[in-house]
């Protein structure tokens, strides 16, 4: 099982940051009550964080698919998080969102083991994946007995697109996150609509479930539906 790599994606990097924020500055007691409290201050407002995994081949034959479909999340995930992430009720800061992409090679069983490996993870409330017949399959028991809600990529209505038919603006931004300025393949259009979905549900889920949970995103997917670039896109 292979994690491909974030940046600004990454909670881990933010986790480091926070640590070291809240660390003590100064060893004068006069000084550091002030500091303290702006510390604290910071502190309190870091925003919530809630996960999304991804789980495509990013080995074997199948690699492209996966690439095509990561720089996609990776644009969702920074649009999103630019704008001020996903939006807090009752006044509340919005949520942080955090994407945890997984290699499952396109092999059945390791897509039963990254899909576990998901499920142990509390703060992954969605799966976007796992793009292949054989191995979305065998890993849809799994996260069905964990409560955790997953939208079947690379089956209607997130299957293959024509890239051609994508806008411009999105296929310019799709190239500003890649390393090489590659275009869009057949899977960044649904991924993209995959996670824009994502965001309404999880919205809904903090406004109307109370908060955003496994149980409240799976509820919130029920019988909504996005208008995407490829089309009309939810939860089959």
């Amino acid at each position: 099982m292979h994690r491909v790599t974030q940046r600004e994606e990454d909670y881990g990097g933010a986790q480091r940051k926070g640590f070291f924020l809240c660390a003590p500055l100064c060893s004068s007691v006069k000084l550091c009550v002030p500091i303290l409290f702006l510390l604290l201050s910071a502190c309190a407002s870091v925003r919530p964080v809630v996960k999304i995994g991804l789980v495509a081949p990013f080995e074997g034959r199948n690699r492209a698919i996966g690439y095509d479909a990561v720089y996609a999340a990776r644009l969702a995930v920074r649009e999103v998080n630019a704008a001020g992430g996903i939006p807090g009720s009752d006044g509340r800061g919005g949520y942080r969102v955090a994407l945890v992409a997984l290699d499952d090679r396109g092999d059945a069983e390791l897509a039963t083991q990254t899909a576990a490996a998901l499920v142990v993870d509390a703060d992954v409330v969605a799966v976007v994946g796992h793009y292949l017949p054989e191995t979305t399959a065998a890993a849809t028991n799994v996260y069905a007995n964990a409560g955790l809600p997953l939208l079947p990529a690379g089956a209607p209505p997130f299957g293959a697109s024509n890239p051609a038919a994508l806008p411009p603006a999105f296929i310019a931004a799709y190239e500003g996150v890649t390393p090489f300025d590659e275009t869009p393949g057949p899977y960044a259009g649904p991924t993209y609509d995959a996670f824009a979905l994502l965001w309404l549900a999880l919205a809904q889920a903090e406004e109307t479930g109370g908060g955003i949970t496994r149980a409240t995103v799976q509820e919130a997917l029920r019988g909504l539906e996005y208008e995407g670039m490829t089309g009309t896109v939810f939860q089959p």
